[in-house]
């Protein structure tokens, strides 16, 4: 199975997509409202104009397109040695668990992706232009848009800063205008149809309007334990083989490992679920497939324990 996902394009996207239809299949049947807490002006914006079908809809089209934005980024800056689309099997994986819909966090992973391919060097780009850190930074700052509570992605993200030795005033200056630019396009249009004030309001609402139940089944609890599991052996083992890596490679892995930072903070303020598994999609994606691509290994434990895995997924989803 490991092979096919080293070699065999067209075998990887038919394995993907059976598996993105069976743990969609379910919302698909019986379609689950978008979430009513949580969520930016802009994600009610859009939500609000969608029903439960349209909504999982586009939540299950946007869960492919972001994967495949990821597997593109780390393939091009040489991430990955193999031309795999691991990394776009398990973002599907991350980001479908629970019964997926429509939410905050889904549409806020869009510009995430955005903004961290803006932090990642090539072999012709050794440092960050001021451009890229504009970028970064304005695309996290849209995520917010959608899903106030990722603002805790602007903790790597300055840290990133220090990881790409960015002590300059203008990296800096870049940085805050970054943040700030949408903010301020999206304050003028408030200002203009005059809702400054309400609409700030609701901004502020939805940085505090969290569902802090901690619930799910027992199979949900168990889920979340082998999602955990897979995920810390998988960044260890990442953390361990990335030392004997080139310069550029060891500062795009630590750009994107930092994010787990943010993923960690995301899902204590949240706690939505027994483990926030969308908030650790991306570093997940890339630790496992780390962890599972690699030429030098091929043993049949491996291969089994990668479709025990799969399966596991699929069947908590299908339960």
């Amino acid at each position: 199975m490991l092979r096919i996902f080293r070699t065999n394009v067209v075998l990887q996207i038919f394995i993907i997509l059976i598996v993105a239809v069976l743990m969609w299949i379910g919302v698909f049947i019986h379609p689950r409202p978008t979430p009513i807490e949580g969520g930016g002006q802009l994600y009610y914006w859009i939500t609000g104009l969608l029903s439960p079908l349209a909504s999982t809809i586009i939540a299950f089209v946007l869960v492919i397109v972001e994967g495949v934005l990821l597997n593109s980024m780390l393939y091009r800056h040489k991430m990955m040695t193999q031309s795999s689309l691991m990394p776009l099997l398990f973002y599907i994986v991350a980001m479908s668990i629970g019964r997926p819909t429509l939410t905050p966090m889904l549409l806020g992973s869009l510009f995430l992706i955005i903004g961290m391919s803006q932090l990642m060097l090539t072999t012709t780009l050794l440092s960050l232009d001021l451009d890229k850190i504009f970028g970064a930074s304005a695309s996290i700052a849209c995520a917010t848009l959608f899903c106030p509570a990722m603002a805790v992605f602007l903790v790597p993200l300055i840290a990133n800063m220090f990881n790409f030795s960015l002590y300059g005033w203008r990296d800096w200056t870049m940085l805050i205008l970054g943040i700030l630019a949408p903010y301020i396009v999206l304050e003028t249009y408030y200002y203009m149809v005059d809702e400054l004030f309400y609409r700030n309001y609701l901004i502020l609402y939805g940085l505090t309007d969290i569902n802090w139940s901690v619930g799910g089944s027992l199979i949900d609890w168990i889920g979340s334990l082998i999602f955990l599991l897979l995920f810390v052996v998988g960044f260890g083992s990442t953390v361990i083989n990335g030392q004997n890596k080139t310069i550029n490679f060891k500062k795009n892995l630590t750009a994107i490992l930092l994010f787990t930072v943010g993923s960690i903070l995301f899902t204590l303020y949240t706690h939505i679920f027994p483990v926030h598994t969308q908030a650790f999609a991306i570093p997940f994606a890339l630790c496992t497939t780390l962890l599972f691509v690699d030429p030098k290994r091929d043993v049949w434990w491996q291969n089994l324990i990668f479709v025990l895995v799969i399966v596991a997924f699929v069947i908590w989803n299908l339960i």
